[in-house]
């Protein structure tokens, strides 16, 4: 079962990891818009799974989605204003740091070695100053970081409801109605119906949806101190994304010093996975 729970683990990383690319590849003009054509993304794939793990409505699962929302609403706004490349480690940092805090404190998670989880929190933060690098407009580049992080505490947090009320799957459809709810009005507020951007957006609710069935998975079999950071590698994918495809980052030193900040991140993610 842990081997399993890892599985999903590494699955939802790809997916986390690979789902701001189509929203980064029309550009991210108008936020509500492509948060709205999220919402259809994952509502889209929640109803089929819906047969296998029911359509109850429960309150843990309308309360993570509002969650997850807020927290996606400022990751766009992140990679809007500072890229894909340096918002993901951001995200995956804090949200490492929001989910380790409530695995210990509420959950009452035990390591094996507490000296060793606080190691790997150590490295976690300090690759975060590499990826907070090359800044062209440092009041813009500023923002940017704050908003990543701020999202990365909230989406960190978004499973805690259903895994407090032991919800993990009866909630996940109620999680992606919820989300579905609060994105349409958000999608016809924007006032723009641009097909690209549309297809786009139901192309990453989609690819997060399929990240989040297999995160809720995880952590259902081996534990939220494993099973997210592990999730949060992410980055590795979304990095690359950023510096390979969209070239964010062009200059040699930035690069590396971007590569490194997510590399102390995954040591760290890694470290807390085993302690």
């Amino acid at each position: 079962m842990i081997y399993l729970g890892l599985l999903f683990a590494v699955l939802a990383a790809i997916n986390w990891g690979t789902f701001f690319v189509s929203v980064r590849k029309v550009g991210i003009t108008n936020v509500w818009q492509l948060q709205g054509a999220t919402s259809i993304g994952v509502l889209l794939f929640a109803i089929p799974i819906g047969f296998f793990w029911g359509f109850e409505i429960q309150l843990s699962g309308l309360v993570a989605g509002a969650i997850w929302t807020v927290s996606n609403i400022l990751a766009l706004y992140a990679v809007r204003l500072i890229g894909l490349a340096r918002t993901s480690p951001f995200l995956a940092g804090f949200s490492i740091i929001a989910s380790f805090v409530w695995g210990v404190l509420f959950f009452g998670e035990k390591f094996n070695s507490l000296i060793l989880a606080l190691i790997a929190i150590g490295l976690l933060l300090c690759g975060l100053p590499f990826v907070t690098n090359g800044a062209r407009n440092p009041s813009i580049q500023k923002k940017g970081y704050l908003i990543a992080a701020a999202g990365g505490l909230i989406g960190g947090s978004y499973v805690i409801p259903m895994q407090a009320t032991h919800t993990l799957q009866t909630g996940f459809f109620s999680s992606s109605l919820s989300i579905f709810m609060i994105g349409i009005p958000l999608f016809f507020f924007a006032r723009r119906f641009i097909k690209k951007e549309t297809i786009a957006g139901i192309i990453s609710g989609t690819l997060f949806n399929i990240g989040s069935l297999s995160v809720l998975i995880a952590v259902g079999l081996v534990g939220i101190t494993i099973a997210y950071p592990i999730s949060q590698t992410a980055t590795l994918f979304a990095v690359s994304w950023g510096i390979l495809y969209f070239k964010e980052i062009v200059q040699r030193r930035g690069i590396i010093r971007v590569s490194m900040g997510a590399v102390l991140i995954l040591c760290g993610a890694a470290l807390l996975s085993i302690a």
